[in-house]
């Protein structure tokens, strides 16, 4: 450096340009220095530490080429001498770098109402006094920020952070960041951004809310018995098929299937045990970084009722209602009422009868209740077969049947047993048709032989059939198609000759009213 004298005498002046060159590290520039002094003689040159690679000069003019500027500020200084007086200027050399990149910071998949921090970096930037850092969201600037009173000189990694609260509206938004190095007047103006991210919000419902997640299942299991378990959770967002489940009973984990309607998912599957006592169900639903639990504890108990059945014993059929456990009630009962009045069980319950007819198709039912306070009732029911052989009455089978010659009728004789039994008649040895409709002759008197039989026994009866004849077997009309009117007919003793008999018979011999007169046509 030189120490320059100024002279008392005569006035002129040093310029420098550009005053405040913005040069890329590593460029170069000129520096012109100028004068005002009128003297052909006077002399000028620039004191500097960068490196001159030329110069050009004129009168009052001097210009010098500085190359390889890697000092980030340096302050050339020009001189000039006049008249034995020195002058100085001094231009103050800044050096820039373009920012390499602007790194947005990945987003987190946010929560609804959480504040959350939006960072951005400005990668190796010089000077850091003229950067500008924007975020936006969309076309809506959320922060903006300067850093005029930076201090140092060197390139700097610069943060930019700004914190957001997410709303409903805010979801898919993109978040940019822009950072702009701002050189002008004395250099350029550059502008760079990030990639754009994407505004990602979730929203479960808080555990005040109605629609936290709900788990629907019975508080009470019998063992080894196999219940629907489902977990359901509403106002989910962005969209119910992103919700993400876990669901567990006593432990270990279910296997389940899930559904969405609307904003609803619902995840179901199947819970048991094979031990008594009490389990926890537990489900856990994610919306990306929200996640909502609920549990309920369940009981797995043991009813009594382990099945109704019918043991027959010695002849004796005997009906077993239930096989329980110590503690538990169980009521047996019929169509008529209880048989056996709830109690605390010791197994078996039991109702024992001597089967009768009368008992076949009765139907008998156990109704179990834990004596815990379970509310929980179980019922089974078996239905009393009862065999027995054919069994004949006067309800099914009368033993004297009265009809009339020519009408329709039908031989009926029916016969209880269990199995159904079969039944036959014959008359003379003659099987005839049961239940089959037909027109009464005279020769359908007679005593016929039924009999009804099954895999348990057979039993018989006789019936008598009676016909009460149309005409008068010793005077049938004169228009009688078969001929003449004989003088007697059978062993009656009645005489046809047109009058009314005093006495009429059936063919069983059985005294008969006199008929109506009738009217020959």
């Amino acid at each position: 450096m030189f120490c320059f004298l100024r002279a008392a005498q005569g006035s002129f002046e040093v310029s420098v340009s550009p005053e405040a060159p913005m040069v890329e590290h590593g460029g170069s520039v000129w520096i012109n220095c100028s004068t005002t002094c009128q003297d052909p003689g006077a002399r000028g040159g620039l004191e500097t530490s960068l490196i001159k690679t030329g110069s050009k000069s004129g009168p009052g003019w001097a210009a010098f080429l500085l190359v390889a500027i890697t000092e980030w500020v340096s302050a050339p200084q020009c001189y000039f001498t006049c008249k034995g007086d020195t002058k100085v200027a001094a231009a103050n050399i800044s050096s820039y770098w373009v920012p390499e990149r602007v790194v947005l910071e990945p987003l987190p998949k946010m929560e609804l109402g959480r504040a959350y921090n939006l960072t951005c970096w400005v990668l190796n930037v010089a000077p850091v006094t003229h950067l500008t850092v924007t975020l936006r969201q969309g076309g809506r600037t959320l922060h903006t920020e300067t850093f005029q009173n930076h201090t140092g000189t060197g390139p700097n990694d610069i943060p930019v952070t700004h914190e957001i609260t997410p709303r409903r509206w805010d979801h898919g938004q993109e978040i940019t960041c822009h950072a702009a190095l701002d050189l002008t007047p004395h250099g350029p103006h550059f502008e760079n951004s990030s990639s754009a991210s994407s505004l990602t919000w979730f929203f479960l419902p808080t555990a005040d809310l109605p629609e936290e997640p709900q788990l629907l299942t019975s508080l009470y299991i019998e063992v080894g018995t196999r219940a629907t378990a489902r977990c359901r959770v509403a106002g989910v967002f962005p969209s119910a098929g992103e919700a993400r489940f876990t669901l567990s009973f006593g432990g270990e984990s279910l296997n389940f299937t899930v559904t969405t309607s609307g904003d609803t998912a619902t995840a179901q599957g199947e819970v048991w045990s094979p031990f008594l006592g009490q389990r926890e169900l537990n489900c856990t639903v994610t919306m990306g970084p929200v996640f909502r639990s609920a549990g309920q504890s369940v009981r797995i108990y043991s009813e009594c009722l382990g099945g109704s059945q019918l043991h027959p014993e010695q002849g004796l059929p005997r009906f077993e209602g239930s096989r329980g456990l110590a503690g538990d009630v169980c009521t047996l009962r019929d169509a008529k009422g209880v048989l056996v009045p709830s109690a605390p069980a010791q197994p078996p319950v039991q109702f024992q009868l001597t089967a009768g007819e009368e008992d076949d198709g009765r139907e008998f039912t156990c109704e179990a209740r834990p004596h815990s306070g379970i509310p929980a009732v179980k019922h089974t029911s078996a239905r009393l077969t009862v065999l027995y052989g054919p069994r004949m009455d006067d309800s099914g089978c009368p033993r004297e049947w009265i009809w009339k010659e020519g009408t329709e009728q039908n031989f009926s004789c029916l016969a209880r047993g269990n199995p159904a039994p079969a039944v036959e008649c014959t008359k003379d040895g003659v099987s005839v048709c049961i239940g089959v409709q037909r027109q009464v002759r005279r020769e359908d008197a007679g005593t016929y032989h039924c009999k009804a039989s099954n895999q348990h026994g057979s039993a018989s009866r006789d019936v008598t059939v009676q016909v009460e004849c149309k005409w008068p077997l010793v005077e049938p009309p004169a228009d009688d198609p078969e001929g003449g009117i004989p003088e007697h007919q059978g062993d009656l003793g009645a005489q046809v000759n047109g009058s009314q008999p005093a006495e009429q018979r059936s063919l069983n011999g059985a005294a008969q009213s006199p008929p109506d007169v009738e009217h020959s046509v």
